[in-house]
């Protein structure tokens, strides 16, 4: 048996140097064959406990990760909401759809949200037809939603013609500013 293992060393060093894949290497009894199994068996193994301790530290730093990320918002949350005080009090640049302070360090962007509209398109299409607002119903009977919210007056969570009339269907919900800090 001592000899047996000392070939299969021998092969298995020979393997190592020259690669796996030598095509020189030929399994041609049971003992070459066990050899093979266990090298397999051994690589498996080894590659499984490589695999399971790279899986390990991505966890670790994944977490690492998450924890400089909740530090990060929590060491700039205080500076953030005093930067938007300070920009509140200073005349900036407005837009439609944004405020800007410019430094030279960044910009104070406050960024103003569109209003979100829930509707029942089964009440706004009624609706449409009754008052005759044909120019906003698709031919599949519903309503033109895009053209319509072009011609909506907001008034509180009541969305109005421009001839004032309280068009049902529509519930307007505000959406507050976000504010954002540039560097």
């Amino acid at each position: 048996m001592e000899y047996n293992s000392h070939v299969l060393e021998i092969i298995n060093e020979t393997l190592l140097e020259q690669g796996s894949e030598d095509e020189g290497f030929i399994i041609d009894n049971d003992n070459k064959a066990e050899w093979a199994l266990r090298k397999i068996s051994e690589e498996r193994a080894e590659t499984q406990r490589y695999v399971n301790v790279c899986k390990a530290m991505i966890e670790e730093y994944q977490e690492k990760i998450h924890r400089a990320e909740e530090a990060l918002k929590n060491k700039t949350a205080f500076l953030e909401t005093r930067l938007k005080q300070y920009f509140e009090t200073v005349t900036h640049k407005t837009t439609k759809t944004q405020e800007t302070y410019k430094l030279p360090g960044g910009t104070l962007k406050l960024k103003l949200q569109n209003p979100e509209f829930r509707r029942d398109e089964e009440q706004l299409l009624k609706w449409l037809k009754e008052n005759a607002y044909n120019s906003f119903i698709k031919i599949e009977e519903k309503p033109d939603w895009a053209e319509l919210k072009k011609s909506i007056i907001i008034s509180g969570e009541i969305a109005v013609t421009g001839d004032g009339q309280v068009i049902e269907g529509v519930k307007v919900i505000e959406k507050p500013p976000v504010f954002e800090v540039e560097t």
